[in-house]
C-alpha cells in the first residue's frame, strides 16, 4: 500500500478512536448517537474513488472499476458492493455484516428492475395506458 494512503488511513482511524473515547465517557450520549445513526444506501459517486480505494485496501481487496453501491453511516462510507461483479468490502474495524446485507438486497432490487421506492420500472403506467400502448 502507498505510504501516503497508509498515513491518511492511520490518521483517520486515530481521530475516530479519539471521538469514540470521548463519547465513551458519556454513556447516555453514546446510546442516543447509536439510535440516531442513519444508514444511506446509494450509488457511489465519481469523486469517491479515493475513499473506495482506501476502504478496499483496508479490507484487503481491490477497488471496483465500475459502478458500485455504498453504505454510508454518519457521513462516512462503511461498506461498498461493486455492481459489475466482485465481492462486497467493508471497514474491518466495525460491524458491517448488516450493511453488506442491505447492499446485496438493494443490488438485487436494481437487477430486478425496481426503482428506489421498490416499485417495478413500469409500475407508474396505469393499466389503461398500457392497453393504449399495445
Amino acid at each position: 500500500m502507498h505510504p501516503e494512503l497508509t498515513r491518511q488511513l492511520a490518521h483517520q482511524r486515530m481521530e475516530e478512536l479519539r471521538r469514540a473515547g470521548a463519547l465513551a465517557r458519556e454513556p447516555e450520549r453514546v446510546v442516543r448517537r447509536a439510535l440516531d445513526s442513519e444508514v444511506v444506501i446509494r450509488p457511489a459517486r465519481a469523486d469517491e474513488a479515493t475513499s473506495l480505494a482506501a476502504l478496499a485496501a483496508l479490507d484487503g481487496t481491490t477497488a471496483p472499476t465500475g459502478r458500485a453501491l455504498v453504505a454510508e453511516v454518519g457521513g462516512s462510507i462503511r461498506a461498498a458492493l461493486p455492481l459489475e461483479g466482485g465481492r462486497a468490502f467493508a471497514d474491518p474495524f466495525r460491524r458491517t455484516s448488516d450493511l453488506v446485507a442491505l447492499l446485496e438486497a438493494r443490488a438485487g432490487q436494481l437487477a430486478d428492475g425496481h426503482d428506489s421506492r421498490g416499485r417495478h420500472a413500469f409500475g407508474w403506467l396505469a393499466t389503461a395506458t398500457l392497453r393504449r400502448l399495445v
